[in-house]
């Protein structure tokens, strides 16, 4: 019973639900029933053919992160792919079922990459792409599949939670109180535990000037990554600060590394 209570805090402390109603622009809707609960996801493409992609990425938005907001990067970099993006809202997140939580969030995501990769296409590559709090889902997913997938993942700003959580709370009185809070966090969403196990090649996204997720913190996990990998710095920003033209030059260099590597077993 304490365990559950203290996940029940750490579920509050660091999620940030919303259901208010989010304009999608371009984006079409869908849903999927899974196991446990109806998810919503929102789907948008650079090809208008009624054919398999080249490429399908899976996005996992952060804490506050909606589907709905969800950018055409990295499709705008390949023009000469056809690339298809699904962006989920996890449960308890826009119009998906369920309560949320963390345990549920590593659980639902690997349901919905499965059935991702059900519609997919054979000859089709698979990247995982998480923004902070969804790199860890990503991660998760990533530590259990096999090795000879065709899949790639890209990575902003991966927190290992347990840390993060310790570090905010340092800044406050007392916050130490916290630390059996933090450590209650359950295994599937803990990237210091998943990273390891993950064997597919990885871009990494580091905002140099994150105070949320410091660029040490985000180490760890990095250092931890058993896969090929590469890190591309963004120079001056902090956690949900914007590429600038430099970076996306940056960035385009490592996609284009990224690609070479999860086309190779198409």
């Amino acid at each position: 019973m304490l365990t559950q209570f203290r996940q029940f805090l750490l579920d509050r402390l660091v999620l940030r639900p919303t259901r208010a109603a989010v304009a999608p622009h371009t984006q079409r809707r869908s849903e999927v029933q899974l196991s446990q609960y109806s998810i919503e996801f929102f789907v948008q493409k650079n090809f208008d053919e009624a054919v398999k992609p080249d490429l399908l990425i899976l996005k996992f938005p952060g804490t506050a992160g909606r589907a709905e907001r969800s950018s055409p990067f990295p499709s705008d970099h390949f023009e000469d792919l056809n690339v298809e993006i699904w962006t989920w809202n996890p449960p308890g997140y826009g119009k998906s079922e369920g309560r949320a939580r963390l345990a549920e969030i590593a659980k639902t995501a690997a349901e919905f990459c499965k059935y991702a990769e059900g519609n997919r296409g054979k000859n089709s590559v698979l990247w995982l792409m998480g923004n902070s709090l969804g790199c860890l889902p990503a991660l998760h997913i990533a530590s259990k599949m096999d090795k000879a997938s065709n899949v790639g993942l890209i990575l902003r700003n991966p927190p290992p939670l347990i840390s993060v959580v310790k570090n905010v709370a340092k800044r406050y009185p007392l916050g130490w109180c916290i630390n059996p809070v933090a450590d209650s966090l359950c295994d599937p969403m803990n990237a210091i535990l998943s990273a390891p196990h993950c064997h597919f090649p990885a871009l990494f996204l580091q905002s140099e000037l994150d105070t949320l997720v410091p660029p040490h913190l985000q180490d760890e996990i990095i250092e931890a990554y058993l896969g090929e990998k590469r890190t591309v710095v963004l120079e001056a920003i902090g956690h949900d600060g914007t590429l600038t033209v430099n970076h996306q030059m940056q960035v385009l260099d490592k996609l284009r590394w990224l690609w070479s590597l999860t086309k190779q077993t198409r």
